[in-house]
Formats: C-alpha cells, sequence, structure tokens
C-alpha cells in the first residue's frame, strides 16, 4: 500500500530525536515490508497542512504520529477526504492506540502495522466535530484548565501540572446542574461533578487506564457522576487507579445512540480527545457508526474478544 506519513516532531517519544533520524528510520521499516513510503516530520505549528497536502496526494492510507490531539486532528482531516487512517503512538496517553492494540513503541507500532488490515470504527461527534475516544464536561475539563494555566504561567511538566490541578479542583468541590435529552427519549436533570459522553462502552482494565472492547457498538456510554462530596470525588479517582470503577454506586451509566446536554450557561468547557475546548450550548452529540476506516494490526479483535471472554469467566 502507499502510505502518506506525517509525525509530529514536538510529540513527547521524539522530541530528543532528529527528524531526519526518525523518517529514514519510519521509511526503511514500512519500505521493507513492501510499502510505498512519502514520510515527514514536522513542527505542530505545520502538522495540519502537511496532513491536509498527505491527505490528497493519493496515498491509501494517512498514518499520523503524535499524541491524541494529533490524532484526533489527522482523524478528522482523513474523514474529510475519505482516505483510510492509520496511527503511531507518540504521545502521552495513546487512548486510541491502546483500544486497537497497537504497540506503544515505535518500532513495535511500526512492526504490527505493517502487515495490519483496514475496518471501520465508529465516529462520535459533539455538534459537528467529530471525536475518537471521548467528550468530558465538568471536572475533568476544569482539570485540564487549570493543568493548562500552570504550564503556561510557570512551566510545570505536564504530570506535575495534572496532578496539582486534581489536587486544586477536588478541593473546589465543583458542581455543574445539566439537564440530558437522551435518545430513548428520557429526560432528567443532573447536578454533577461531571458527565463523560464515550465513543463506545469503556471497560476495567489492568490499570488506571480505562479500554475499549468494542469500537464498532454504534452506541455512544454517558457517564454521570453524582458524587455530593470531596471524599466521595476521591473514592471515585481511586476506585480509577485500581481499574474499579464500575463498582461506584454514584457513576451512572447510560448507552445511547444520541444526546443533547442543556445548560444554562451560554458556553461550557469540554476536554474532547484530552484537548480543552469552549463550546456554545446546547452541547448535541451523536455517533455515526463504521465512518472511519482505520489501519490496525491483524489480530486485534481476537485479543479484545480473548480479553472480554476472560472477564465473562
Amino acid at each position: 500500500m502507499r502510505l502518506a506519513i506525517v509525525m509530529n516532531s514536538q510529540a513527547g517519544s521524539l522530541l530528543q530525536r532528529e527528524p531526519a533520524e526518525v523518517i529514514d528510520q519510519v521509511t526503511k521499516a514500512f519500505t521493507a515490508a513492501g510499502h510505498q513510503v512519502d514520510c515527514i516530520c514536522v513542527p505542530s505549528a505545520a502538522v495540519g497542512a502537511a496532513m491536509e497536502k498527505a491527505a490528497s496526494s493519493g496515498a491509501d492510507i494517512l498514518v499520523v504520529g503524535g499524541g491524541d490531539g494529533t490524532i484526533k486532528t489527522g482523524a478528522e482531516i482523513a474523514l474529510r477526504h475519505g482516505i483510510a487512517f492509520g496511527l503511531l503512538p507518540l504521545g502521552t496517553m495513546n487512548l486510541l492506540a491502546r483500544d486497537l492494540c497497537i504497540p506503544l513503541e515505535l518500532e513495535g507500532a511500526m512492526a504490527a502495522l505493517a502487515q495490519g488490515v483496514v475496518r471501520p470504527i465508529d465516529v462520535a461527534y459533539i455538534n459537528d466535530t467529530p471525536f475518537l475516544n471521548n467528550a468530558v464536561i465538568g471536572l475533568y475539563a476544569r482539570m485540564v484548565h487549570e493543568r493548562e494555566k500552570l504550564r503556561q504561567r510557570r512551566g510545570w511538566r505536564k504530570w506535575p501540572a495534572m496532578g496539582w490541578a486534581l489536587v486544586k479542583t477536588i478541593a473546589s468541590n465543583p458542581r455543574l446542574t445539566v439537564t440530558l435529552a437522551l435518545a430513548d427519549g428520557t429526560t432528567k436533570r443532573v447536578d454533577t461533578h461531571m458527565v463523560a459522553i464515550a465513543n463506545n462502552a469503556y471497560e476495567e482494565g489492568y490499570g488506571p487506564v480505562p479500554h475499549r472492547e468494542r469500537l464498532d457498538d454504534g452506541r455512544l456510554s454517558l457517564y454521570i457522576g453524582k458524587h455530593r462530596t470531596r471524599w466521595g470525588l476521591v473514592q471515585l479517582f481511586l476506585r480509577a487507579l485500581l481499574s474499579k470503577w464500575k463498582n461506584d454506586p454514584e457513576l451512572e451509566v447510560h448507552h445511547v445512540t444520541a444526546a443533547t446536554v442543556h445548560s444554562r450557561h451560554r458556553h461550557l468547557r469540554v476536554a474532547i480527545d484530552g484537548e480543552l475546548e469552549r463550546r456554545r450550548t446546547p452541547l448535541r452529540f451523536r455517533i455515526e457508526p463504521g465512518q472511519l476506516r482505520v489501519w490496525h494490526p491483524v489480530g486485534a479483535e481476537t485479543v479484545r474478544e480473548g480479553a472480554a471472554s476472560q472477564r465473562a469467566g
């Protein structure tokens, strides 16, 4: 296949490497597997334009290397151009890569993808903006806002800033009142710390990062935090760290094809695939089944099915 590869040279995994060295490594790896490769590695400011150009180059697959924000933008461009999409996980969380069973090291990811296959996955939308993982209002969005303030004003690194933002946000005990209108006809007013809308359902894993066993179920999953106290929030985060969050009695879950979030506020902060945005209300969520064709390792579905069987047993 013909691959158009665009990598963000400022992604965490590439910060200490020369772009020319990375381009050479990636080109050789995929060429050796029989692919035609056009590979570039550019700074963050140039990634968007480079991906647009790559997507219109006539390639079979647009492959993007970067963190979750770069991956989200690349997927949007692939959707717009009707091209298949691949990813090299070079960021911190690499959420979609985990769910596609793509190894998180560059060498392993290339080896797994080189013999990979293309299949469709669902795409979720907030109004007209696509997202691949989740969109969160309330607590987590506020944490991201506080984290970015610390990084910009004090030069803190990402994870120390996130830790302090978590402490500060829980201490302030923020609450948000919204009305949820679900596709099944249910309407409910909730006083909450957080509403998370996921593209397909999350499952407990073997660590603090939840995962999705399916990316093609055709449903959104809504997670509503109904915790009333700071201690309740602390317990939620402890359960998340222990991967036991499904046992939280104050976490309400709905699986729907569409939902609308109404608020008395004209705008709400929303963390969309980890990137903070300010969005005008109401927030309308929907899911488009099988809209994005993704390149993933052979056997990824088997791995997920095996994990599901182990939990069921």
